[in-house]
């Protein structure tokens, strides 16, 4: 295992402008948190009825099956809908969970004309509505960028509204890492660029490539890549290592703290995403990979315009630390603190 650390969590009195935008994820994460858990719990209590999804996905597969020409659904889509037309349960209930996500099938299905068991069509009409009614209160739905919420704030609200509370510690942890890094070293107005700056463009390329859809973006995860990519590339141009945490066994002289090549936090960091994007099928993707990769775009593009000058430290010697030992390796890295 290989993880980047930088300078480590510092003082919020060393990073003031990352610590505001750490607390205000925490704060959105804080006040929404009740009433996320219960359009959860709704919604949950919805889609976990056997007989809904299984009517649903019959729906989903007659919408389905009645394009022609230039179909907005996939071929993979059309797959599904064949077989669950032809009476496959499991095709039937994997369709009813995918109409959810599926923007079309939201926008329409409350009056599309479908045929089937009326009886069976009535009851699901009804939850229906009430699940795009407890969507339209949902928080995340209303911060997120989705089908029902895609206005100019959203492409802005959505980095700071996480779906849990993994979520939010993980886009905390290489916020303060990251961002605290570009802090003390280029100066607040450079986290500030970072992230706002690959939070919309990481949702730009979202909504080109992958397609907004009625599950809400959320997240700080594009603008947390804009800050990775930052750092990894002007450390590369600048020729610095940066400070990582190994840990290979639970042994003497086999964990601890290396200085290693900036470009090391692009392969550890940004190659993952792009895998992950060009691995991923559209409509069973839940981790939005377009929308890291656009936020890394950010990154290297703002790292060019330093590099050619368009963009200027606020600090009088560019990616240096206050603390030369901070940067450069002190000697045998395995003399530093060691973990268990």
């Amino acid at each position: 295992m290989i993880f980047p650390v930088l300078r480590g969590l510092l003082s919020p009195l060393l990073i003031p402008v990352t610590f505001l935008l750490f607390s205000l994820n925490l704060l959105v994460f804080i006040v929404t948190l009740g009433e996320n858990e219960e359009g959860d719990r709704k919604i949950e209590a919805i889609l976990s009825n056997r007989s809904f999804i299984e009517t649903q996905g019959a729906a989903f597969a007659q919408m389905i099956s009645r394009q022609d020409g230039a179909s907005v659904f996939s071929p993979m889509l059309h797959q599904l809908a064949a077989k669950a037309l032809n009476g496959d349960s499991d095709s039937r209930r994997l369709l009813g969970n995918l109409a959810v996500r599926n923007a079309t099938f939201m926008r329409d299905a409350e009056n599309y004309d479908f045929v089937g068991d009326e009886i069976a069509l009535e009851k699901w009409r009804s939850a229906f509505k009430e699940l795009k009614s407890v969507q339209a209160e949902h928080p995340t739905y209303q911060w997120g960028l989705s089908r029902l919420h895609n206005g100019w704030l959203q492409y802005i609200t959505y980095q700071f509204s996480h779906s849990g509370i993994v979520h939010l510690f993980w886009n905390m942890v290489f916020l303060l890492l990251f961002g605290g890094f570009v802090e003390t070293t280029l100066g607040g107005s450079f986290v500030i660029l970072s992230y706002l700056g690959g939070g919309l463009l990481g949702a730009f390329a979202y909504s080109k490539l992958s397609g907004i859809s009625s599950s809400p973006l959320v997240g700080a995860s594009a603008a947390v890549s804009a800050l990775i990519a930052f750092v990894g590339i002007v450390g590369m141009v600048r020729k610095r290592k940066l400070r990582f945490f190994y840990w290979l066994l639970p042994a003497e002289g086999y964990y601890g703290f290396a200085y290693l090549p900036s470009w090391l936090v692009l392969l550890v960091m940004l190659l993952p995403d792009l895998g992950g994007y060009l691995a991923a099928t559209r409509d069973f993707g839940s981790v939005a990979y377009s929308a890291h990769l656009g936020g890394a775009a950010w990154g290297f593009a703002m790292a060019a315009a330093l590099s050619v000058g368009l963009l200027r430290s606020e600090r009088e010697k560019p990616f240096r630390a206050q603390h030369s030992s901070q940067i450069e390796p002190p000697g045998d890295s395995q003399n530093g603190p060691k973990a268990a």
